[in-house]
């Protein structure tokens, strides 16, 4: 005996309706070409295309490079001051690393009299001896 079988969809009871999507960003309002990047948060350009409105907060970067003497072309927030610089995010990355490594080239480490002091306590004193007059004696005796 051959039997059929019939497969029968099942009905939308008990079913989740699908809820509303998120709304994904709206694209980028560049007009020379289509840009798929998202706009900035109350702006009509990504972050790349931003200095094409005028009025936005943003202006160009103001890194010049050493080698080709060529501003970075990157948008950059326009600072409090008129005069102010400011860089875009990679070149204010860059420039904070190097004010750290310049921190740590200028801080020296702690003073000789500093260590000597700390040195001091190791030291073992001789019974009737005299305090050292110079600070060369008084470390050579430390050591």
């Amino acid at each position: 005996m051959n039997r059929i079988r019939i497969h029968v969809l099942p009905s939308s009871r008990g079913r989740l309706t699908p809820g509303p999507r998120p709304q994904e960003p709206l694209s980028c309002a560049f007009t020379h070409r289509p840009c798929s990047q998202p706009r900035l948060e109350g702006q009509e350009f990504c972050i790349k295309h931003i200095l094409e409105d005028r009025s936005a907060p943003f202006k160009q970067c103001s890194y010049v490079s050493t080698k080709n003497g060529k501003r970075c072309p990157n948008a950059a927030p326009k600072p409090e001051k008129k005069d102010g610089v400011s860089f875009c995010a990679e070149h204010a990355r860059r420039n904070a690393l190097a004010l750290q490594a310049q921190m740590k080239k200028s801080n020296p480490g702690p003073a000789s009299e500093t260590l000597l002091c700390q040195l001091s306590s190791y030291a073992k004193t001789e019974l009737g001896s005299q305090p050292a007059e110079s600070s060369r004696s008084e470390a050579s005796r430390i050591l």
